[in-house]
């Protein structure tokens, strides 16, 4: 029986859309200080690493300031308009979804359909290879990565490298666009685009001298 895979939106980034909204819906008033990563986290049921990313997202679209000592500050009702409007625009991934999950409903043939549906998105990708010579390419996370459980932009990843992580692959999930607050996990398989020597930079960034190239 097929693997039933389904497209996952980040939980970090649900909750700072949540707490965005929240603060356009006057909740949350700027100048006010919000609850703690602790209290946050239990109010959401997850990890205080995953409020950590959540607010860290909205710091870096300066809708809120984090003090060590100090807690969460909103600074910005207007920024989270505009971060709201944005995401509300994006449809692609909600697009992929739907299209996906019609297919689990019809053939019960998701695991093949996936499949595909990652293979016409490296294949949109070798479209501009004309313009702008890029390979696309997996890397499979192991327990020897020295960056498990840090975000993209923690160890500014592209600015190392050179690469565009455009997916990820994480048990049944896949994520797409991932974005800079991503975090390297065991077993997750990246999906990537970059020029010819890339992968050889990736591999040395990630595992150092260890890495095994397969």
């Amino acid at each position: 029986m097929a693997n039933r895979h389904k497209i996952a939106e980040p939980v970090y980034q649900k909750i700072a859309v949540d707490i965005a909204e929240k603060i356009i819906e006057g909740k949350y008033r700027v100048g006010e200080k919000v609850s703690g990563r602790s209290v946050l986290a239990g109010q959401y049921s997850v990890s205080p690493e995953t409020i950590r990313r959540a607010t860290f997202m909205l710091k870096d679209l300066n809708i809120v300031e984090i003090e060590s000592g100090s807690g969460i500050t909103i600074v910005s009702a207007k920024n989270a308009k505009k971060f709201i409007s944005r995401f509300k625009n994006i449809t692609t991934i909600a697009s992929i979804k739907t299209n996906i999950n019609q297919l689990i409903a019809q053939q019960r043939k998701q695991q093949h359909e996936l499949s595909e549906q990652v293979d016409q998105l490296l294949t949109s990708i070798e479209r501009f290879r004309f313009s702008s010579p890029i390979l696309p390419y997996e890397v499979k996370i192991t327990k020897e990565c020295r960056f498990l459980g840090k975000m993209l932009s923690e160890i500014n990843f592209w600015q190392n490298t050179g690469v565009t992580v455009v997916a990820i692959k994480r048990g049944q999930d896949l994520i797409i666009s991932p974005g800079p607050y991503a975090f390297f996990e065991e077993n997750d398989v990246f999906i990537m685009v970059g020029k010819e020597d890339s992968a050889h930079a990736v591999n040395a960034y990630l595992y150092l001298e260890n890495e095994k190239n397969k």
